[in-house]
């Protein structure tokens, strides 16, 4: 039939979605929080390779600092300060800028309970350690279409 739009011809929704993806995570922000300074080091120059990074190993430098600025994604380690744990800066975070960015939590184990605590808290998902880029674009990608 002339007129009919030839369905081989239209771009696919998923080819669409996926340039829509990419070209939204290349101006992600990411803030970056761990009290050790190597971790904090290879994380912040692999999650720069792609990405806007601020990183810091101070909770309360962290928090400074989101005051006045903005972010996309929060990536926190599970142990941070003597007593401090990643939902402890997640809640503040939360009352900073409210729910308006992803947070993954960065760890080597977290058990079924632990899991369920920190999606509680507010967590996007987990990062289990050795963190690469292709593992947090994946979990990024799956997150960002939600």
């Amino acid at each position: 039939m002339a007129g009919t739009p030839n369905k081989s011809n239209r771009p696919a929704r998923g080819i669409i979605r996926r340039f829509y993806i990419l070209e939204k995570l290349s101006s992600v922000k990411i803030l970056i929080v761990d009290d050790e300074e190597l971790d904090l080091f290879i994380n912040q120059k692999l999650l720069a390779l792609e990405f806007d990074t601020e990183a810091f190993t101070s909770v309360k430098e962290a928090i400074s600092w989101a005051k006045e600025n903005n972010f996309d994604v929060a990536v926190i380690d599970y142990y941070l300060e003597p007593g401090v744990f990643a939902g402890n800066l997640l809640k503040e975070l939360i009352a900073i800028k409210g729910p308006a960015f992803k947070a993954f939590v960065v760890s080597n184990y977290v058990d079924g309970k632990q899991i369920l605590e920190l999606k509680d808290a507010g967590f996007t998902d987990i990062l289990y350690k050795p963190l690469t880029l292709e593992s947090f674009k994946a979990k990024l990608n799956e997150h960002l279409a939600h």
